[in-house]
């Protein structure tokens, strides 16, 4: 079946029925879940979710035997359709609500790379959510405005970022012992550190730039900003070990991607990369720094995709 004209789903006769009969059984009349479609589809007309969709998203926000308020009906229509990731609807949140996240932010004194960061991770989490974790906007019920409520999440994220980069993160960074250490005791490392200075460097850029915006992030805020894993894992909603795994998959990338870049420029043998690969590792740290840390060039910035 095609979407209709307004670019919604059909309705499906059966999910209409069984959410009438779910509406009777909750004490609301069809006629009031009716008028509050409508409501909202008269207040956001861009491609949204289809009644069989949005009919019982209504219904498991109604509170003390009343639906949502129907003056915030398109915003709760609006959040149902991101919440499903619906592409028009989250081109529409970033239409009217990017520009009031940068005004809470700025206006609580954030600027540059912290600014970038918290308005990446609003985004991220409002909009995209976690692997097995609904976006945020899920969670808002259509009580209020979703303006007020999408500032509240502005800045209580910012108060986090503020909070976690003011204590110290568990594993303190290897960039300021791992590179000395390993080439102090393997007089071998030494010389092809010294030997491949430039190609090291350049492939650890390039490995660099092939990470993910997420990946880029994660790997800035918890070596650059001294954010915890379990920071970083209730910025995003995520338990610890997922936020541990994300890092390693970062640390994981820039390796092979490193690997893949030196084989080629140096026409390394097989064997010949184990011989350099703690020399490797012994400089991500530095690199994610150099290129990712604050004084970065923009370039190296993540940017909010």
């Amino acid at each position: 079946m095609k979407p209709d004209r307004a670019g919604r789903e059909p309705v499906h006769a059966g999910a209409s029925v069984d959410v009438v009969t779910d509406a009777a059984a909750r004490g609301f009349s069809d006629a009031s879940l009716a008028a509050y479609v409508a409501a909202a589809r008269a207040a956001f007309t861009g491609p949204s979710v289809g009644d069989d969709v949005f009919r019982p998203y209504v219904l498991a926000r109604a509170r003390q035997g009343r639906l949502p308020d129907p003056s915030y009906a398109g915003d709760l229509l609006l959040a149902c359709s991101c919440t499903l990731r619906i592409p028009a609807a989250v081109a529409a949140f970033h239409e009217r609500y990017d520009g009031l996240i940068t005004r809470v932010l700025s206006r609580r004194r954030a600027t540059g790379d912290v600014l970038a960061d918290a308005a990446q991770i609003v985004y991220e989490r409002l909009l995209v959510g976690a692997p097995g974790v609904a976006p945020k906007i899920g969670e808002y019920a259509g009580s209020g405005p979703l303006r007020a409520w999408v500032s509240t999440v502005a800045a209580t994220t910012l108060l986090m970022l503020r909070r976690a980069a003011a204590r110290r993160r568990e594993e303190s960074p290897a960039a300021e012992e791992s590179l000395e250490a390993v080439t102090a005791a393997e007089p071998e490392l030494r010389y092809l550190q010294a030997r491949y200075k430039v190609e090291l460097e350049g492939a650890l850029l390039r490995a660099i730039e092939r990470l993910t915006d997420r990946q880029k992030l994660l790997l800035r805020l918890h070596l650059g900003e001294s954010l915890s894993i379990d920071a970083l894992g209730a910025m995003y909603s995520v338990n610890r070990a997922t936020a541990a795994r994300w890092l390693a998959a970062a640390r994981a990338a820039i390796l092979a991607a490193t690997r893949e870049e030196l084989t080629k420029s140096l026409q390394l043998a097989p064997g010949e990369w184990e011989s350099i690969v703690a020399l490797v590792r012994s400089r991500i740290s530095v690199s994610v720094l150099r290129h990712l840390g604050p004084g970065a060039p923009p370039s190296a910035a993540p940017s909010e995709r």
